[in-house]
């Protein structure tokens, strides 16, 4: 009898055991914190903020890398400036002539006909510009930024030949296609090459001087 007793209250302690054992258990999980939600309009506003925020980081690294290239290539373009030979200045004060070989050249700022043009280089001790070869040519080109510039070649009627303001005959061409084109047109402009035109018409111009050695 006894036996039978401590029997039952050994089956009733491990019945507590599990009853408490699985009381404990649940509320483990019950007590558990959970990851918090987010639900309704405060979800959408949470993830447009990101989204702006992503676009916002990725609109500034763009910008920086776009300041970064410019900066690179402006100081690029800088040091080609100043290597360049023709950028010698071989009068302080006298900023727009330049050196190149045996010669200086003077960009006007002004437009004037071809007339007025040369009596202003002859005020100045030179003359309207005289190509000689391929590579002044270039070099003119290069300088104007191929804009139209008068020269010293014109037409002379009376002798029905282009000759140059020292009066030699032209011999190097560098005419445009199509050039020279109207009889009336008895001047002549270069920017990429040579065009005639009136002479009544107003340009910038070239004026020249020959260097002594």
């Amino acid at each position: 009898m006894s036996d039978d007793i401590e029997i039952q209250a050994t089956d009733k302690e491990r019945e507590m055991i599990n009853v408490s054992g699985d009381d404990f258990r649940t509320n483990s999980n019950t007590n558990r914190q959970q990851p918090l939600r987010c639900e309704g309009r405060d979800c959408v506003k949470m993830r447009r903020y990101r989204t702006a925020t992503v676009c916002l980081v990725l609109l500034c690294v763009l910008l920086l890398t776009a300041v970064i290239v410019l900066c690179v290539m402006f100081t690029n373009l800088l040091q080609s400036e100043t290597e360049k030979p023709c950028d010698r200045l071989i009068e302080p004060n006298q900023p727009k002539w330049i050196k190149h070989k045996l010669s200086s050249y003077y960009i006007s700022s002004e437009w004037r006909n071809w007339s007025e043009s040369r009596q202003d280089c002859l005020q100045r001790g030179a003359d309207l510009l005289i190509i000689n070869d391929n590579e002044e040519q270039d070099f003119i080109t290069q300088v104007t930024s191929g804009n139209l510039v008068w020269i010293g070649l014109a037409f002379r009627t009376e002798e029905m030949l282009w000759k140059w303001v020292d009066g030699t005959k032209m011999t190097s061409e560098f005419w445009r296609r199509g050039e020279p084109d109207k009889s009336d047109e008895e001047c002549v402009v270069s920017n990429y090459g040579w065009a005639d035109y009136s002479c009544n018409l107003t340009f910038v111009w070239i004026c020249e001087k020959r260097l002594e050695i």
